[in-house]
């Protein structure tokens, strides 16, 4: 999910076959990785791009333009340079927080499947003793 994050900050469009063969080359979750590229999406989109003009902005200790508009693109045209600069950092930033939340929501339901299936069994060793 982490490799797939990564990915979905950086402004490719081929995302999600970026983090299949990623995931592939470092032997890990596919699919994870695959659907961890749609947190890029229509709707966020544009507050990932502002994210990263940001970050870039702080980093190459440039003033923001301050646009009347949320319009990404005409963010970009303008001062490109930050948003490059901002890409890598803010996809990092993001898969190291994905990455232990991914864990955390397995093993909560993985441990949630695990109870079900324990009181599923319970009647049978009843019967059994």
């Amino acid at each position: 999910m982490a490799i797939g994050a990564f990915f979905a900050l950086l402004p490719l469009p081929i995302q999600m076959i970026a983090a299949g063969l990623m995931a592939y080359i470092t032997r890990v979750n596919i699919p994870a990785a695959i659907a961890g590229t749609w947190i890029s999406n229509p709707f966020t989109f544009p507050l990932c791009v502002y994210a990263q003009y940001r970050i870039g902005c702080l980093l190459t200790a440039r003033e923001a333009i301050g646009f009347r508009s949320h319009d990404a693109l005409a963010m970009l045209t303008h001062a490109p340079m930050p948003f490059f600069v901002g890409i890598v950092p803010t996809a990092l930033l993001l898969a190291f927080i994905v990455y232990p939340l991914t864990l955390l929501i397995w093993d909560f339901s993985a441990k949630g499947i695990q109870k079900r299936h324990i009181k599923k069994l319970a009647p049978i060793d009843d019967i059994l003793r």
